[in-house]
C-alpha cells in the first residue's frame, strides 16, 4: 500500500473511532443515538443517505435520517409493502442495482439511489425498525458491509426501544388532557385560567386584562361571575388565590 493510501486509511479509522466515541457519549438521547449510528454506517459504506424507520403494527414511520428525499420514502414503502416477510425472517433486503432488480417495479426516472440496503432491527424476537442506507453507485455494499450493518442494527434497536417509553408517556399525557377537556365544563376551565393568570401576575388586574385582551371591567365582572374573592397582594410577596 502506498504511503498516501495508508495515511488516508489511518485518518478514516481515527475519524470512525471519534464517531464511535460520540455514539457512547450521546447515548442518553435515543434519536441522536440513531442519527450518529447512521453517520457511522454511511461512513463505512460510502453511503449517500440513511434512515431508521420504526415499525408500528403494519406501518413504518421515519425515526431518524441523514440526507434522504422523497425517492427514499417511496422506495422503503414499496419494499415494506411487498417484502415485509423478508424482514420478519431476519433477512437483509439488498438491491445492488435498482434498474436491473426484478423484485421492484421499474422506476420512471434514474433520479434517486442506484442501490440500497435495508436491514431488519430486532428487539428480542420483535421486529421494531428498519435500517436503510443507499448510494448513487451500484453494488456499493460488499457481504462484509452488510454484515457490519447487521451489527449496527443492535445500536439502532437500543435507540428505538428507549424512545418507546417516552412516546408512551407523551401519549398518556395527551389522553389525560383530552379526558380533562371532555369532562370539564367550559366555565370551570375559564375560571381556572383566570386564577392562574391572576396568581402568576400578583393579582395585577390591568396586566391580566392586557394578557387576555379584555378590559379591566371585564376582569372584575368575571371575578363576580365565577365567585372569586379578590386578593390584594403586597408588592413584597405573592399570595395564592383560593380556588
Amino acid at each position: 500500500m502506498c504511503p498516501l493510501c495508508e495515511e488516508g486509511c489511518v485518518k478514516r479509522r481515527v475519524d470512525l473511532i471519534d464517531q464511535f466515541a460520540e455514539l457512547v457519549v450521546g447515548a442518553d438521547d435515543p434519536r441522536r443515538l440513531a442519527e450518529r449510528t447512521l453517520e457511522v454506517v454511511m461512513s463505512l459504506t460510502n453511503g449517500r443517505s440513511g434512515a431508521v424507520f420504526t415499525r408500528d403494527d403494519d406501518r413504518i414511520t421515519l425515526f431518524a435520517s441523514r440526507g434522504i428525499d422523497q425517492h427514499v420514502l417511496d422506495a422503503i414503502q414499496t419494499v415494506w409493502d411487498r417484502h415485509r416477510e423478508v424482514f420478519e425472517k431476519g433477512e437483509t433486503f439488498y438491491v445492488p442495482d435498482r434498474d436491473s432488480d426484478s423484485r421492484l417495479p421499474k422506476r420512471a426516472s434514474r433520479i434517486g439511489p442506484s442501490a440500497f440496503a435495508v436491514v431488519p432491527v430486532f428487539s428480542g424476537e420483535d421486529l421494531v425498525a428498519l435500517l436503510y442506507v443507499d448510494s448513487l453507485n451500484p453494488h456499493f455494499c460488499s457481504a462484509h458491509d452488510l454484515e457490519r450493518m447487521t451489527k449496527f442494527s443492535k445500536i439502532v434497536a437500543k435507540a428505538v426501544t428507549e424512545q418507546q417509553p417516552q412516546r408512551d408517556r407523551a401519549q398518556a399525557r395527551a389522553e389525560a388532557w383530552e379526558t380533562y377537556l371532555e369532562r370539564t365544563p367550559v366555565e370551570d376551565m375559564e375560571r381556572e385560567k383566570l386564577l392562574l393568570l391572576l396568581n402568576r401576575n400578583e393579582w395585577n388586574i390591568a396586566r391580566v386584562a392586557r394578557l387576555m385582551g379584555v378590559t379591566r371591567r371585564t376582569i372584575y365582572l368575571r371575578l363576580q361571575r365565577y365567585n372569586i374573592p379578590r386578593e390584594r397582594v403586597p408588592k413584597t410577596r405573592t399570595r395564592a388565590a383560593t380556588a
